[in-house]
This record gives C-alpha cells, sequence and structure tokens, in this order.
C-alpha cells in the first residue's frame, strides 16, 4: 500500500472539519424537509379537487388554514386530510427552526456574509457553498471546484471522435442544485447586464 501511495496511484483525500460536516447535516436535513412538506401540499390539493374544491395556491401555514376553511368539521373528506396536516404543521415547524439556525449561521461567519452579496445567492446557498468546500487551499484551481461538485463537461472519446457532453453531475449534488437555482434567478436579478441582452 505505501509503494501505491509513493508511486501516485492514490491521492490523499481530506476530511471535512467537524464544523463543515455538522452544518452540512443540518444543510442536508432542511433539504429533505422541503419537498416532503411540497408533497403533502400538493396531495391535499389533489384530494380536495377531486370534489371539485379549488384554492389560491399557498404554502406553509396560510396553506392549512385555507385547507381548514374549504373542508369543515363535518365534511366528509376532513378525517383523511387532518392528519396530513398535523404532519405538515410539524414539518413546517421544523423548517422554521433549520431557517432561523441557518440565517444565525450565515451572520456569523464572514466568508459567508461575502457570499451573499453575489446576485441571486441567499443565505442556504452561501452555506452551503462555505460548508461543502470548507478548506479552500485544497483546490488547485477554480476548475478543480467545478469538477468537485461535477460542474464539467464529460468527455465523449471514441476513435477521433472527441467531444464534450453534458456535466457530469459526479460531484456534490445539493450544492450543484442551488448554484443552479442561483442562475436562473441572476438574469431577472441583474435586468440591465449583460446577461439580460442576451436574453439568457
Amino acid at each position: 500500500m505505501a509503494e501505491l501511495v509513493r508511486l501516485g496511484w492514490y491521492r490523499e483525500v481530506k476530511v471535512k472539519s467537524q464544523e463543515s460536516q455538522k452544518i452540512r447535516a443540518i444543510l442536508v436535513a432542511r433539504s429533505r424537509l422541503v419537498p416532503i412538506r411540497g408533497d403533502i401540499e400538493n396531495q391535499v390539493r389533489s384530494l380536495v379537487k377531486e370534489y371539485g374544491l379549488l384554492f389560491p395556491r399557498a404554502i406553509g401555514l396560510k396553506f392549512r388554514n385555507q385547507s381548514c376553511e374549504l373542508l369543515r368539521e363535518d365534511h366528509q373528506l376532513r378525517s383523511g386530510i387532518a392528519p396530513l396536516l398535523s404532519i405538515h404543521e410539524q414539518i413546517c415547524k421544523q423548517q422554521s427552526k433549520f431557517d432561523d439556525e441557518v440565517r444565525q449561521l450565515t451572520k456569523s461567519d464572514e466568508t459567508t456574509r461575502r457570499l451573499l452579496t453575489v446576485p441571486g445567492v441567499g443565505v442556504v446557498t452561501a452555506l452551503t457553498s462555505r460548508h461543502t468546500i470548507d478548506d479552500p487551499s485544497r483546490f488547485r484551481s477554480a476548475s478543480s471546484v467545478g469538477a468537485y461538485l461535477g460542474l464539467t463537461p464529460r468527455p465523449n472519446q471514441s476513435g477521433e471522435t472527441d467531444t464534450n457532453g453534458k456535466i457530469s453531475r459526479w460531484g456534490d449534488r445539493l450544492l450543484r442544485t442551488y448554484l443552479a437555482e442561483a442562475a436562473t434567478v441572476l438574469p431577472y436579478r441583474k435586468r440591465n447586464g449583460p446577461l439580460s441582452r442576451l436574453g439568457a
């Protein structure tokens, strides 16, 4: 094993700091709650729609209030939807706690606050970027960061053919998703910038 390392066949793997691992755990847990909340809201809408009842799009507390207004105590659908609304309430409360914690962690870190100055980047994206990268010195260049996140094109080589395809998506999925969301917001945030003039 020592000989393989000496020959350069294996590279050193740097472990994230304990602080970054802890904060990443919070961010991952929060990212799981968001789609679960959305799934419950969509399921309730679907059930209510079968009875010809529609209500404006809403999330969180407003969603639960509108559901209760449509489904009075004597409505036959109430017994089936009430447990879903109860679970929805608990998920919203826990997500709110995570959101507060994310905001506090963002305020207490100078690097994260600087990332917030980038248009389209919010507290969740900034904090995820900060603790996914953790120690920037472990990357040789900016392109290495892109490869680490799975944002570099995947090469397709066969005979004389050598083309670049879609991004590899081999890296950290959570941060890659947040960066993609930030990129879609950027043209709308900078309407007079070069991206908006290109129609991007």
